[in-house]
Parts: C-alpha cells; structure tokens; sequence
C-alpha cells in the first residue's frame, strides 16, 4: 500500500510540474495575442458604435464636407457663433459625451436602478 502511495505522490509530482510548465506556455501566448486582440476589440467596439449611431456618422461626415474650404480659423469662428447662438449645442454635446464615455452595462445598470 505504502508504494502504491508513493507512485501516486511521485506521479502527483509530475503532473504538478507538467501543469505548471502548461501554465506558463499560455500565459506566454496570451502575452503575444495581447495587442492583435486589443485592436481587434477597437475595431469591433468602432463598428458597433457606427451600426448603433448612423445619423450621427452621417452628419458628422456632412459637417466635414460643408466645412471642409474654410480652414482652423473659420472652423473656430463658426464654432462661437454656434455656442453664442445655440447654448443648446452645448448640452447636446455634453449628453452625447456621457453617452459615449459610459458603457452599455452601465447605462442598463443606471436604468434598472431609476
């Protein structure tokens, strides 16, 4: 009995060992994938975002090709005269941020609790 033990402990001994070296393989590969899948991610996160807000991609995109002759400074002027006339803008703006800062879980999270 007392070998039979000592053959499982020995074996035990190996296993541990094999598990161990197993371990450290995957955390190696894992280290390599890191970064190809934390781009991955992006692209991913991008094109959900762009599936879920096509009006905003749209005008943004319309925004840019009706100012695209006037330069930074023209930019920059009708931006005030945006804010000065429109403090509305402001809030859409400051909304639309939240909005992209937070994520999903957490605005189902905030809805289920209000």
């Amino acid at each position: 009995m007392k070998q039979r033990f000592a053959d499982l402990a020995y074996r035990r001994r190996g296993l541990l060992e094999k598990i161990k070296a197993q371990r450290m393989e995957v955390a190696e590969i894992s280290r390599l994938w890191q970064a190809p899948v934390a781009v991955l991610d992006a692209g991913i996160k991008t094109v959900r975002f762009v599936r879920s807000h096509p009006g905003l991609i749209s005008g943004g995109f319309a925004a840019i090709l009706s100012l695209r002759g006037m330069g930074i400074a023209g930019l920059a002027q009708k931006g005030w005269r945006l804010l000065f006339l429109d403090p509305a803008a402001i809030t859409f703006g400051l909304k639309y941020l939240l909005s992209v800062t937070r994520s999903p879980r957490q605005v189902r999270n905030s809805d289920a609790e209000h």
